[in-house]
Formats: structure tokens, sequence, C-alpha cells
């Protein structure tokens, strides 16, 4: 099997690069298991220091571990209890640190699609204690952005009424 070589993406390009036994490891693992191996190949470790892609790596995970059904296989209770504690203890707090109130997407420290699933998880899963101050915070601040939006669509919009308005008095 071949070191410096990797594969296409495709079932062909896996028995070529890596053999046979690289196709029968593949189908053995989990949807979980899977990502897990892509996120440590893309040195996406919890260890490493925190970045945006990390981030959404992580919440992915923990998003792959928690809710989705497909992953039915129960992960043991210290896996349960360590992403929660990661997610408690570093993330959150991470978030927190590098909120910047603006609406230019690519300075916030996670995507508002990462944001929506990790707070409907926390509304549900997670005790109020655990989730107070930072996460209120980050809540407070992506629903404000929801707001601003709104208002500035509304703004628009009226804008092109009146636009159009003071168009057909103009002809006219």
């Amino acid at each position: 099997m071949s070191q410096t070589r990797r594969p296409l993406g495709s079932l062909a390009s896996e028995v070529n690069v890596g053999g046979e036994e690289r196709l029968r490891r593949l189908v053995e693992l989990t949807p979980v298991q899977r990502y897990t191996v892509r996120m440590y190949e893309r040195r996406e470790e919890a260890w490493r220091p925190l970045n945006r892609r990390r981030v959404a790596a992580f919440i992915r995970l923990f998003m792959l571990c928690f809710v989705d059904v497909e992953n039915g296989l129960r992960l043991q209770r210290g896996t349960y209890q360590m992403l929660k504690k990661t997610l408690r203890k570093r993330i959150i707090p991470w978030i927190h640190r590098r909120l910047i109130f603006t609406m230019n997407e690519e300075q916030w420290p996670i995507s508002m699609a990462d944001f929506k699933e990790l707070d409907t998880y926390l509304a549900d899963h997670l005790p109020r204690t655990h989730r107070d101050d930072p996460w209120e915070t980050v809540a407070y601040f992506f629903k404000e952005v929801v707001r601003q939006r709104e208002e500035y669509m509304r703004l628009e919009e009226m804008e092109r009424e009146v636009m159009a308005a003071v168009r057909r008095c103009l002809e006219h």
C-alpha cells in the first residue's frame, strides 16, 4: 500500500491506494468514527490550540454523537462526559472570548448554522447553570444579528416600495 498517495474518495480509489483490507476497515466504521478519523488526519485534535475550523469540527462531531439518529451505537459514559466537559470548559469560553460584534460573518467564531444547532441542543439538554453567562452572551449576539438582518430587509423592502411609488408618480 502506498504511503504517499491519497485516495480520491471513491471505493475503487480506496482499494487502489489502501488495498482490500482498507476497504474492509472502512465499512466497519460508524459515521462518528469515520468523522473522528478525518478530524485527526486534518490535525483537528482537541488538545491543539482552537481556531474556527477546529471549533466547527468539534461542534459537528458533538452533533453526530448526541443528535444524529444514524449513529445508534451508544458511546461510553466517559466519552459523553468528556465531550460535554470540553464543550462547557473550552469551546463555549473560546467562542465567547472571540465574539466580535459585527455583521461580517468571516469574523464570527462560529457560523450561524453551527450556532442554531448548538443552541437548540443546549437549551434542551444542559442545565441552566452550565450555559449561563458566556453562552447567554453568544446567544444574545446571534439573536440580535438575526433581528438586525430582518430590520435591514424590512427597510430595503420599504425603500423599494417608495422608489416604485416615485417611479409611478413620475410616469404619470
